[in-house]
């Protein structure tokens, strides 16, 4: 046997290539046995050729021609792909230069950008393992330049949302084409949600104790018969915002950003430890100044930055929000697609039906809910403003290829028989005595909803004007409340003059008033009640970022909707 080896031995030293080649196969199994966590290795085999291994958990590549050539005037196409094992982050960047007369136009997944290398970094993104996008980028300026185009990846960053609060027997829903079905929760970003397509998680609440224990036992894709649900839900996943110039950012398909025709708000989903104070507001191409909107924090100083952290205040990693107008009867609450919409309610009315129904044992008995971190209440101001911001954005309708130019604002419920889900197939068209389109109707229906598919909130544009928990200086109106029965802090946003307005919930601060034309009357004195949506009587002037100011007083035309909050 020794014999045998040494022949091996000699034969080797005498041919250094297969010397060599031994060594890579070697080092390469070495390196496969890691569990480094970062994602390129580089290691030099042979005197006559440099052998690159790529392996450990994190790894995504840019393929193309010349990517490490790139010349000005040129237009280049090339894919970046996740080829690792473990969902990643990348930096898209040109190596070595920062140059702030070189611009560069840069288009994916059919949304174009345009910057100057000023800024290092192109792009930064998520993949998830296998996914891959193809991009085109062309760079322009004087003189003569080439640059090397490099990604480099990271952790799966903070764009991925946060996965839904299910509240005790809440059950996740998803559409099947004709009915909605249960959703594999554990399966969250390929079968129940996909924000980056316009699928915002959906999730139901089920009447009967008996078939709730039913549904809650049942198999992924069992049918849920509507006739069985009470509340139907829409989650809004935390995060911060930015709003580019004043009126956002142009996605492709979208007109020229102006108040008449808003761009899109830059939204990154952050976690619940995170919370961010900047501006909301950026000039150029990269975004900064993102703000967190208190939207996300339960508690009774959440709307003041200063007092945001102070105990008793819980950071929320997201809101649901009911997905149509409130219907069923003021002593037996619901939220649900083809009914009349419940009106004719004093906000105090609303508030505390939606509390002694929704919470506690009563809660539980007829929803489902269960447990001590949570509460049920009528939407506040700034819950609304969440809403809005997600919507006019690229996980909302306005991001969603689908429509175009004006058909990027929500259509109009413009139904007189104020029933929850009609659209009337237009931003802005005249009131109809039928519901002229259903909600699950592709495109001309769905284009009532936030997302423009049937997975968005409808009835924020049209149907009934929504009441909302915002009062200037505690005013109690015509509302209900008196000064010894309004609710906690935290259950409403309180306004301390008729011109200030708070970060995130869709009026002045942000310079959202105005939107696509939509109606802005702001509380005062003799109306200190905030009301969102406008009317069906509206056709012009209704819309998501609509508010007007009302007394509280009962009316046929004012409805309202809930917000669910989980911790």
């Amino acid at each position: 046997m020794n014999k045998i080896f040494q022949k091996v031995r000699n034969i080797i030293t005498k041919n250094k290539i297969i010397y060599a080649f031994i060594v890579s196969i070697f080092i390469f199994g070495v390196i496969l046995s890691l569990k480094g966590t970062y994602a390129l290795f580089n290691k030099t085999i042979s005197s006559n050729k440099v052998i690159a291994i790529k392996t450990g958990t994190r790894y995504i590549g840019i393929y193309g021609e010349n990517k490490e050539n790139i010349e000005l005037g040129q237009t280049y196409t090339f894919t970046i792909e996740n080829r690792g094992s473990e969902n990643a982050s990348y930096r898209l960047y040109i190596e070595g230069i920062e140059n702030s007369s070189i611009s560069y136009s840069y288009t994916k997944s059919g949304i174009t950008t345009t910057g100057t290398l000023a800024n290092k970094t192109i792009d930064e993104a998520n993949l998830k393992v296998g996914e891959k996008i193809t991009i085109t980028i062309k760079f322009t300026g004087s003189g003569s330049y080439k640059g090397k185009l490099k990604v480099e990846t990271k952790d799966y960053y903070n764009n991925e949302p946060n996965a839904p609060e299910l509240v005790g027997d809440m059950i996740p829903v998803v559409w099947n084409g004709s009915s909605w079905a249960k959703a594999d929760k554990e399966n969250t970003n390929n079968s129940w949600y996909n924000y980056d397509k316009q699928i915002w998680a959906n999730a139901v609440t089920i009447k009967d104790t008996a078939k709730r224990t039913e549904y809650k036992n049942a198999t992924v894709g069992t049918v849920i018969n509507i006739n069985d649900v009470n509340l139907m839900l829409v989650w809004i996943p935390r995060y911060s915002y930015t709003l580019r110039q004043s009126y956002g950012y142009q996605i492709e398909g979208g007109s020229t950003p102006s108040q008449a025709t808003p761009g899109a708000f830059d939204i990154k989903f952050i976690r619940t430890s995170t919370i961010e104070s900047g501006s909301g507001k950026y000039t150029g191409t990269t975004p900064t100044g993102y703000f967190t909107p208190s939207s996300f924090c339960w508690g009774n100083t959440c709307d003041v930055e200063s007092t945001r952290g102070n105990s008793g205040n819980i950071e929320l990693s997201g809101i649901w929000i009911s997905k149509f107008e409130l219907t069923g009867a003021i002593s037996a609450i619901t939220s649900l697609p083809n009914q009349k919409s419940l009106t004719n309610q004093t906000n105090q009315a609303f508030f505390t039906a939606i509390q002694t129904q929704m919470n506690n044992t009563s809660g539980s008995t007829n929803y489902g809910f269960n447990g001590n971190n949570y509460d049920t209440h009528m939407i506040k101001n700034t819950e609304w403003g969440a809403m809005a911001y997600l919507s006019q954005s690229k996980y909302g309708k306005y991001g969603n290829s689908n429509y175009i130019e004006a058909n990027k604002e929500i259509y109009i419920n413009n139904y007189s028989g104020y029933q929850t889900g009609c659209s009337g197939g237009s931003p802005s068209v005249s009131q109809s005595n039928i519901c002229q389109h259903q909600y699950y109707e592709e495109t001309s229906g769905t284009g009532a909803s936030t997302t423009g598919t049937i997975y968005g909130i409808y009835d924020t544009s049209g149907g009934a004007l929504e009441k909302v928990m915002g009062n200037v200086n505690n005013i109690i109106a015509s509302s209900g409340f008196s000064a010894s029965t309004m609710p906690d802090a935290k259950y409403y946003n309180k306004y301390t003059n008729t011109t200030t307005s708070i970060k995130g919930d869709a009026i002045y601060a942000d310079g959202t008033a105005g939107f696509y034309g939509d109606f802005q009357y702001f509380v005062n004195s003799s109306n200190p009640w905030f009301y969102r949506g406008s009317p069906v009587i509206h056709a012009v002037g209704a819309g998501i970022f609509e508010f007007e100011s009302y007394t509280g007083i009962t009316y046929p035309t004012h409805g309202s909707r809930i917000a669910l909050v989980a911790w």
